[in-house]
């Protein structure tokens, strides 16, 4: 069961939170689906190389060609448990995290522990990290209670998690998972509250598409 809590922590594509204000800038361009990758396409380092790789991935059709491309891009951060450089760190769990969707389950298991590694060595120089607090909502929602999931946990960390965005891209994820909070309990009048603050932040924003097909189509949350 404890990885099964793992992998479903994992699978948030959202998790993170960086110092840098060159990458914050870059997001807030990017979940507003406002941004250019050539903004980043020649910066030297490995962190910035990391977010070049993730954001180019999702551009690939091809599952397959996308698993290979995410999993020569995580091979170039063979050391990275050397590090202390939080928003390496963080780039390194994102590419962890977007591979997941197109591994096998071994792999699920080991990036999904992997991946909670990183979160707990920046939660212990960080415990108001943004991204940490809203991936640990994110798996508490995800996971069934017998393995430990609980929307009353979630909707607690989820909170947290806006109580300490910094960022519009910050605010606007947030609003999105609590939007798929009341989705999941059925709160309509919330449900709307949030999707409309999702959209006033952010109109042409990719993830809050992406909630609403998955909402509406689906009948399923994020």
């Amino acid at each position: 069961m404890k990885y099964l809590i793992i992998i479903l922590l994992a699978f948030s594509c959202f998790l993170y939170s960086y110092n840098s204000k060159d990458i914050n800038s870059f997001y807030n361009s990017y979940y507003s689906a406002n941004y250019d990758i050539k903004e980043i396409e020649n910066n030297s380092s490995q962190t910035d190389k990391n977010i070049y790789h993730l954001v180019y991935s999702k551009t690939i059709v091809n599952e397959k060609e996308k698993y290979n491309y995410l999993k020569k891009a995580i091979e170039e951060n063979n050391d990275y448990e050397k590090s202390d450089d939080i928003d390496y760190l963080i780039s390194v769990s994102e590419l962890m995290n977007y591979i997941i969707y197109f591994s096998n389950l071994p792999e699920k298991i080991s990036f999904g522990s992997k991946s909670k590694d990183i979160y707990e060595k920046i939660l212990e120089k960080d415990s108001e990290n943004f991204f940490a607090l809203l991936g640990t909502g994110v798996g508490y929602m995800h996971a069934p209670a017998i393995a430990g999931g609980s929307n009353k946990k979630a909707f607690e960390y989820f909170n947290k998690a806006l109580i300490n965005a910094k960022e519009e891209y910050q605010k606007y994820l947030s609003y999105i998972w609590l939007s798929q909070y009341y989705f999941k309990t059925k709160d309509e009048e919330n449900y709307q509250k949030y999707i409309n603050m999702c959209k006033r932040l952010y109109p042409k924003g990719e993830l809050l598409k992406e909630a609403l097909d998955r909402n509406n189509i689906n009948k399923k949350h994020l």
